[in-house]
């Protein structure tokens, strides 16, 4: 915890407070038995669900906490290379922010979940992968189809043109077609 609280006196623009429920946020993720949320993690420490939901509507810039991090944790001599990768995660129910179609690479087809993109460095001597980001993939918007408006020529005489024209476009073979293409 020492490398945490030294990274954290360092960052601009973090209160006192805000340090303090984050050593004891990282020390309590350590010890939660099962889902990491704020109900678990209210049961293995002394502070209060209330408290996490509260600390959790605060901005804190945790790709940069990531970095400053890694630049301390990680072996300068060995080789690291920085890899993206996304991932999906089965979701299911109406209301799940983000929710859409994407790729799933295990049932090798689109389904509809989550997706997460994940920057991360590996150090390739000891093939281990630390995250600096991971950031949800959001959903394209959906589209819905334009209701199609009946066509109701203005006068009789563009309803026969319309008519001749048709005629005469289904009586072509595919060769004169070709010919008026240019093809």
């Amino acid at each position: 915890m020492k490398i945490i609280e030294s990274i954290l006196q360092q960052m601009p623009g973090i209160s006192q407070p805000q340090k303090k429920f984050l050593i004891t946020l990282f020390s309590t993720i350590l010890l939660v038995y099962g889902k990491v949320n704020f109900t678990n993690l209210s049961r293995y420490s002394c502070l209060s669900e209330k408290t996490y939901r509260r600390h959790f509507l605060k901005n804190f810039k945790f790709p940069q906490f990531n970095q400053d991090f890694l630049e301390k944790a990680l072996n300068p001599e060995h080789t690291v290379i920085a890899v993206i990768d996304c991932s999906f995660l089965r979701k299911s129910g109406k209301k799940t922010d983000g929710k859409a179609y994407f790729y799933n690479g295990v049932a090798g087809k689109s389904e509809e979940g989550l997706e997460i993109s994940v920057i991360s460095i590996v150090e390739i001597e000891t093939r281990l992968s630390y995250s600096l980001s991971v950031q949800q993939t959001p959903s394209r918007p959906q589209i819905k189809p334009a209701k199609k408006l009946p066509h109701k020529p203005k006068n009789c005489c563009q309803e026969k043109l319309a008519k001749n024209l048709t005629l005469k476009v289904q009586s072509l073979t595919s060769q004169e077609l070709m010919t008026m293409h240019n093809i």
